[in-house]
């Protein structure tokens, strides 16, 4: 049986490269990774780079973390460490890595750089399966010795959380990252977690992002380190520190209903710094709308939070950026979102999510499960007969082939 334990260690000073290691020693050996170690001579880590912001944001990976990590490994004579990472769409991997600091990192502690994204390609097979039967994962990934997730402790306008689960994005390829927002995202997390499950999970949480994130949130100072090798132990951990019950992340819901547990009553042994004492407070995704913005009318048809929170951040964004000013003085716009949205026929209407297929002649169609906010935003600047930016027009037309079957 997998192992359910998820040590926790508080830091104080998380700019120490020495006190990192010690955090890092300090949760792996109440684990007693050690062991685990002895047995092998290469692992594949795949932290969170998504994209190219600092650290300091809570977006990415903190560096001295990857460094103290490399150097734990290497006390315990692993010598073939591989960096892998496949980050977001419309991004490039090794142009991300460079920028950050990470290439010259990989060079000076002589580290293989994959990119994930770029990598050949395995299809997996997802037992039990809410969504995808198969998935293409990384090669690299498949078949690597030992497998190290390391993501970012953040919240997720789409998805609540981003934690170990929804880290796992990284590792298949970008038009798998789109096809999971085309048929459903929270499924797709769930399936992609039982098809790939990693040896160990080590989460930053030294840095990490509340409010609107993961990309444009707050940063979350919580100093904490969290490891564990049961992905969905530590999500659940992770997520309850954050404040938030784990049956309102449905990814988390649907991959144990995948493997059979009862989350009301799945509690994870924590070990370290106690439960207690791991009272983060993140604050929470925020999808304050109607009447929010001058000049957009929204038909709120029960959406589910990820379409609500793709488009508040993209009207967020919108606004900051003087595009709704605009839209404002070419007569305004109309969003119509949730399964309850039954909108008529009108000019400058915007019909959001896969639950509005249905409608999706009445005026401008958004696709996805949810859409990601940077798509939202590029589809709806059509208004303006502003060119995609962000890649809207290619989200719909490969959109198109997968709804083939979708009810008019």
């Amino acid at each position: 049986m997998i192992d359910s334990r998820v040590a926790a260690e508080r830091l104080e000073n998380i700019e120490s490269e020495e006190e990192i290691h010690r955090a890092i020693g300090k949760v792996l050996g109440l684990l007693e990774v050690g062991r685990d170690l002895a047995e092998i001579t290469s692992v594949v880590m795949k932290p969170n780079i998504c994209w190219g912001e600092d650290w300091k944001t809570g977006g990415t990976l903190c560096p001295q973390l990857l460094r103290a990590f490399v150097r734990y490994l290497r006390d315990h004579d692993v010598d073939e460490i591989v960096l892998a990472e496949g980050t977001m769409v419309g991004t490039k991997t090794f142009e991300v890595l460079t920028k950050l600091g990470f290439m010259d990192m990989a060079r000076e502690l002589d580290l293989k750089v994959v990119d994930l994204n770029e990598d050949d390609m395995v299809e997996v097979e997802v037992p039990n399966h809410h969504v995808f039967d198969k998935i293409e994962v990384a090669k690299t990934v498949v078949e690597s010795e030992y497998f190290i997730n390391m993501p970012i402790m953040k919240t997720h306008i789409n998805t609540l959380v981003t934690l170990s689960m929804k880290n796992l994005k990284g590792t298949i390829p970008q038009k798998w990252k789109k096809r999971l927002h085309y048929m459903g995202l929270d499924g797709g997390i769930a399936d992609l977690a039982s098809a790939v499950t990693p040896d160990l999970i080590l989460i930053d949480g030294l840095v990490g992002q509340e409010g609107m994130g993961p990309l444009t949130g707050t940063p979350a100072y919580a100093k904490v380190l969290m490891a564990s090798r049961d992905p969905l132990a530590i999500d659940v951990v992770a997520s309850r520190a954050m404040g938030f019950e784990s049956s309102e992340i449905k990814h988390l819901s649907m991959y144990a209903s995948s493997h059979n547990i009862d989350l009301a009553s799945f509690g994870p042994e924590v070990v370290g710094v106690p439960m207690s004492e791991l009272d983060l407070d993140f604050e929470r995704p925020h999808f304050a709308l109607e009447g929010a913005y001058e000049g957009v009318e929204i038909l709120w048809g029960d959406p589910c939070s990820g379409c609500a929170g793709a488009l508040s951040v993209a009207l967020e964004r919108m606004e900051r950026a003087g595009e709704l000013d605009k839209i404002r003085k070419e007569g305004g716009m109309t969003v119509a979102l949730g399964k309850d949205a039954n909108p008529e026929d009108m000019a400058r209407l915007i019909l959001m999510g896969k639950c509005q297929h249905k409608n999706r002649k009445k005026g401008i169609y958004i696709p996805g499960c949810p859409p990601p906010g940077m798509i939202v935003r590029d589809i709806i600047l059509k208004l303006t007969d502003a060119e995609s930016r962000y890649g809207g027009d290619a989200f719909i037309k490969e959109a198109e082939g997968l709804y083939e079957d979708e009810p008019e």
